[in-house]
């Protein structure tokens, strides 16, 4: 029986289209003018900052799941490793044998959390830079274009 993905968001926006708020907008200004100021360049550049905002939210979908995906995958590699140990542990009978192999496999599981910890604030990192750049990109653009437009209305 297959079972539904909890941490799959991408049905969250699938009804959502750009291109029909940009319609919507369009329509809802029909008819109506500012001295100076074209309808149809706010409307596309609406239109822009829609896409920026669909863009970036698959970015942060498709980094969620890159992280889910990482930690399920460490999960499953602590667990074999925790029965690899404790069947390790099982085997030795020496009291001072089982401390050093404690000792040993602490430090061992202490160096893979860091290296863990390290690598998926690696990936929430990336993934926030991405969308960071994508964002600080579209504003630039934005201000450049209503820059334009005010130059224009003199």
């Amino acid at each position: 029986m297959a079972t539904k993905n909890p941490f799959d968001l991408s049905n969250l926006f699938a009804g959502f289209d750009p291109q029909a708020l940009t319609r919507q907008m369009q329509e809802a200004f029909a008819g109506k003018s500012i001295p100076g100021i074209n309808p149809q360049v706010l409307a596309e550049n609406q239109r822009k900052n829609m896409e920026l905002l669909m863009s970036t939210n698959q970015a942060m979908l498709a980094g969620s799941q890159a992280l889910v995906q990482r930690q399920a995958a460490m999960l499953q590699e602590t667990i074999a490793e925790l029965t690899e140990a404790a069947g390790k542990l099982a085997d030795s009978g020496d009291p001072q044998q089982v401390s050093e192999k404690q000792v040993e496999l602490l430090q061992q599981a202490f160096d893979k959390a860091l290296k863990n910890s390290n690598e998926i604030s690696s990936m929430i990192k990336e993934t926030q830079e991405s969308i960071s750049d994508q964002v600080n990109k579209r504003i630039s653009e934005s201000l450049q274009e209503l820059k334009e437009t005010i130059a224009k209305v003199k």
